[in-house]
């Protein structure tokens, strides 16, 4: 006895009547009459493999394992589907035809079907468990995303400790007072050097952009890489006041005013850099706010060459 999973599927003066008597050695079997009946069936409790003839009566063959395939995406699973019967050319040419059917055959020797039965059991246990170990897989990953802090390239904070420093900053002015600034600055032509060079020559002219920034702010400022291209950083002053042009204007220059060293050569940038800055005099700043908007106004920037400061309460 064999406790393999599977199901045949009949129309009426079934053809497969000549398979019953080897079903017996497969404990866990299952008869339909009927696609409808099939899908009844399979959507409750999936198969390793499904016998079904080219015409079921309420559906064909190939609906019905174009159908069984729709389930099998929503539960990370592999129906092996062997169609019994003699099936006519132009559909064996379709794309939907190569997509779900596995196996053909219109033999009716019961040895060949229980070998098939068998090698589909094994193919569709197998790819089981590749889909599972794969979704496992990317849940891992994107859990691994979501509490990684660190970017790679720069090592310097990544978007996710961008937004966990601003949240904190505006809950410490709330608490003592003064301003927080959330500082974007963008190196416009990034995406014209990686394709005019490549990503390592971009990620290059990334790290150096990041060095200058690094020494041109103060100790207790932070410098996250926030974006490809992209850097972010949180600053705190004493008052609202000194959010302005004037005070970040040696970080832009010392940023734009230069050019950077690659394997490529020297590479000149296009900077743009805007500032959103918010006390909590009126209750705290939105901190979604504060960064959708230093976002916007990087192209405003560019286009008037000067850094753009925005204050919100």
């Amino acid at each position: 006895m064999f406790d393999l999973p599977i199901v045949v599927v009949k129309g009426g003066n079934s053809i497969l009547d000549f398979f019953d008597h080897e079903l017996i050695k497969f404990t866990n079997n299952r008869v339909c009459y009927g696609a409808v009946n099939a899908l009844q069936i399979l959507d409750d409790s999936p198969a390793n493999v499904v016998i079904t003839e080219v015409d079921v009566g309420d559906m064909t063959g190939i609906e019905l394992a174009e159908a069984i395939r729709d389930i099998d995406l929503e539960r990370d699973h592999y129906t092996y589907v062997i169609l019994i019967g003699a099936v006519n050319h132009r559909h064996v040419e379709t794309e939907v035809f190569h997509q779900s059917i596995d196996m053909v055959t219109g033999t009716k020797r019961v040895d060949i079907l229980t070998h098939l039965t068998f090698a589909g059991g094994r193919i569709s246990k197998q790819l089981t468990d590749l889909m599972v170990s794969q979704s496992a897989l990317q849940r891992l990953c994107t859990e691994l995303r979501k509490g990684q802090l660190l970017d790679p390239l720069t090592g310097l904070g990544n978007r996710s400790f961008a937004e966990h420093t601003l949240h904190d900053s505006v809950r410490q002015i709330e608490s003592r007072g003064g301003a927080v600034c959330f500082l974007m600055i963008s190196i416009q032509n990034y995406e014209a050097v990686k394709e005019s060079y490549d990503t390592t020559i971009a990620g290059e002219l990334v790290l150096a952009v990041s060095e200058r920034i690094q020494a041109l702010v103060r100790p207790l400022d932070v410098v996250t890489y926030y974006a490809p291209g992209q850097f972010a950083l949180i600053l705190m002053q004493p008052s609202i006041e000194q959010c302005t042009q004037e005070c970040y204007q040696r970080i832009y220059e010392g940023v734009k005013l230069k050019t950077y060293s690659t394997s490529a050569g020297y590479q000149p940038v296009e900077i743009a850099m805007s500032i959103c800055a918010g006390s909590a005099e009126t209750g705290p700043p939105n901190e979604n706010v504060m960064i959708s908007t230093a976002i916007k106004n990087l192209d405003t920037s560019q286009s008037k060459d000067c850094i753009v400061v925005k204050h919100i309460s």
